[in-house]
């Protein structure tokens, strides 16, 4: 079933109904947190997914050490050859210092 746009939000409607910023729903969606859909020029989230975010429905929002405990255990099962994103960017960086030494050389 497709989800009515009465359950879809843009940006700075999650953020007013999460009581985050709007940079905070940018956020979760970039790192995976939160799912969005293009809709014309506007990034859309469903009100039920920011709502279980926000901490709606529940006691109290996860604080920051529960979602990372979270995230880490969602994260075991992916597989990569880095640990961090810090990796990745240190890789990189190795990759096109070695490019420009090697081409230094001739």
């Amino acid at each position: 079933m497709k989800p009515s746009s009465s359950d879809e939000l843009d940006v700075k409607a999650a953020a007013a109904l999460s009581g985050r910023t709007a940079e905070t729903i940018r956020r979760w969606v970039w790192s995976g947190r939160l799912s969005a859909r293009k809709r014309g020029n506007r990034l859309v989230v469903a009100r039920a997914d920011v709502e279980a975010l926000a901490g709606r429905g529940e006691r109290r929002p996860l604080s920051l050490g529960e979602w990372a405990r979270l995230a880490e255990v969602a994260m075991r099962g992916r597989r990569g050859s880095h640990e961090s994103a810090a990796d990745l960017v240190m890789d990189e960086r190795r990759r096109r210092l070695a490019e420009v030494g090697g081409h230094r050389g001739r």
